[in-house]
């Protein structure tokens, strides 16, 4: 008996009770599981992005920190007290420059070239590279103790207001850290740290000094020797590019410097 005939309802009608009693339990039983699944409806509610909390605006920091934060607003832990201006360390720079300039191009490239040709005498090739020694030998020399910046270190306890560091400034002690930024030979900033205690008024025939540190510190022998000589004028220039910057400071210290003594050398 085929499916079809069974489906229909007045055909079935026609069969015993039994019988399509029978038919139900047996045929569509088995079409019911053959049938594949239906998937339940995806729901179309929108996607809700959920906000994280945000941090309160004021919110509470503790001691340590809010101590830190306004220790933080006083003076800074160096200041500048002498600066020499923008044109003489334009000057001082350039000169090194040129004269390391000078000394590569006459050494590596004008004396090698007369070496080896045999139009000239031999004693060119040498003078050549003599020539262009001597004048950055004498440049370097007299332009190192050049200072550019003289800093202050100013301890915790003078930190506090902006008159009890200058007040610390004009009476400063013995143990006293200063930084003075000299020019290397490449042009590049060099910065030493000498205590006011070892510093003495100095003056010398050959080069301009003002300052010798009579105690340098040791430096390791790849590093050069550690600056000894320094020069600065007696009057700092006027600058407004630091809001650090006290020009005025710089009459005090250098007299207690000058209080200090003279050391003349030759």
């Amino acid at each position: 008996m085929r499916p079809v005939i069974l489906l229909s309802a007045q055909l079935r009608s026609a069969l015993p009770r039994s019988v399509r009693r029978d038919l139900n339990s047996k045929l569509f039983a088995r079409l019911k599981t053959t049938q594949n699944p239906v998937p339940p409806p995806k729901p179309n509610a929108p996607f809700i992005k959920r906000k994280e909390p945000l941090a309160p605006r004021n919110p509470q920091t503790s001691p340590t920190k809010h101590a830190k934060l306004t220790f933080r607003k006083g003076p800074p832990e160096k200041i500048v007290v002498y600066y020499s201006g923008k044109g003489k360390t334009a000057v001082v720079g350039t000169l090194k420059l040129v004269s390391l300039l000078i000394f590569g191009v006459s050494c590596f490239l004008l004396a090698p070239a007369f070496a080896s040709s045999d139009e000239h005498p031999w004693y060119l090739a040498p003078a050549i590279a003599i020539g262009g020694t001597l004048p950055m030998i004498f440049i370097l020399y007299t332009t190192s103790p050049f200072v550019v910046y003289v800093h202050v270190a100013i301890p915790a306890f003078a930190r506090r207001s902006r008159e009890t560091m200058i007040e610390y400034v004009k009476n400063l002690p013995p143990t006293a850290t200063l930084y003075m930024t000299t020019i290397r030979p490449t042009s590049l900033p060099q910065q030493t740290e000498v205590r006011l205690g070892d510093l003495v008024l100095n003056k010398s025939f050959l080069r301009p000094i003002t300052f010798t540190n009579s105690k340098p510190a040791p430096s390791p022998w790849w590093a050069g020797k550690t600056p000894q000589h320094f020069y600065t004028d007696v009057k700092a220039q006027r600058s407004t590019q630091y809001p650090n910057y006290f020009p005025a400071l710089w009459d005090n210290v250098y007299k207690q410097i000058q209080n200090k003594g003279l050391k003349k050398q030759n």
